[in-house]
């Protein structure tokens, strides 16, 4: 009767992720078409400039993207983790399906507008270059990256205090660290933690494509090193606590 319940809230969850996301993109494109129209040259720059703002994602995105996450709470009871045989192959089954999640979210927030955008300016689907379209591409991977570090982020908080809305208050602020040094504190040329690499990516779009290349390797290394230095940490976390008890002792 408690799993019942348990899956009934998961697809609560990601209806509710789906469906926000899907009302988000819809005043997102109506807005999109309406600066676009006042514009002669449909640039791509200027196109994903528009779709890929640092304040929807920020403010709009990563919070839906962690309530979408947070339908993993099946993956949370004590029943479920007492099936591994180590701790650590329960975590890598949560990644997993963060990984399976993430992609299928980016997919619909970012697949959509740009589809819309090219039916509708068959003058732009000509014009779009070689460069631009691994631009495109680069940008997409390196956003599932960052998402999928907000995520990982989010399970280990919640893995460690089990408290969700906790966790879901530091994933939601992690973009935040680096709006606080662009913006308050006027470090002008600081690239960011997370957030902050992907806005100045997105500015590097002028350089040649070599060097873009190059930059995007940088880029790629940096957040798979992140991610996979969360993983490990992680890992030894998981054996110096009892996540069984703790589980059991949250359920009493």
């Amino acid at each position: 009767m408690k799993f019942r319940r348990i899956f009934y809230l998961n697809i609560a969850r990601k209806f509710i992720a789906y469906f926000t996301t899907l009302f988000v993109e819809l005043v997102l494109s109506i807005s999109l078409f309406k600066f676009l129209n006042k514009n002669k040259a449909w640039t791509i720059d200027l196109i994903l400039s528009q779709i890929f703002k640092a304040n929807v994602i920020t403010f709009f995105y990563v919070p839906i993207y962690l309530l979408l996450v947070s339908s993993q709470i099946h993956m949370d009871n004590c029943l479920i983790i007492l099936k591994y045989t180590y701790v650590e192959d329960w975590w890598k089954e949560k990644i997993k399906i963060l990984l399976k999640d993430t992609l299928i979210y980016l997919l619909s927030i970012y697949t959509i507008p740009l589809i819309v955008t090219v039916m509708l300016s068959s003058k732009y689907l000509k014009a779009l270059s070689y460069k631009e379209f691994i631009f495109i591409l680069e940008f997409l991977f390196i956003v599932l990256l960052l998402l999928v570090v907000y995520g990982t982020v989010y399970l280990i908080v919640l893995a460690i205090i089990k408290r969700a809305i906790t966790a879901y208050i530091v994933g939601i602020l992690v973009p935040f660290i680096d709006f606080v040094f662009i913006y308050i504190f006027k470090t002008v040329n600081f690239s960011g933690i997370t957030l902050g690499m992907l806005i100045n990516f997105l500015m590097s779009y002028n350089l040649s494509l070599k060097k873009h290349l190059f930059l995007f390797g940088i880029y790629l290394s940096y957040f798979l090193l992140f991610f996979t230095s969360l993983n490990i940490i992680m890992t030894y976390i998981l054996k110096k606590i009892d996540i069984y008890r703790g589980d059991k002792k949250s359920e009493n």
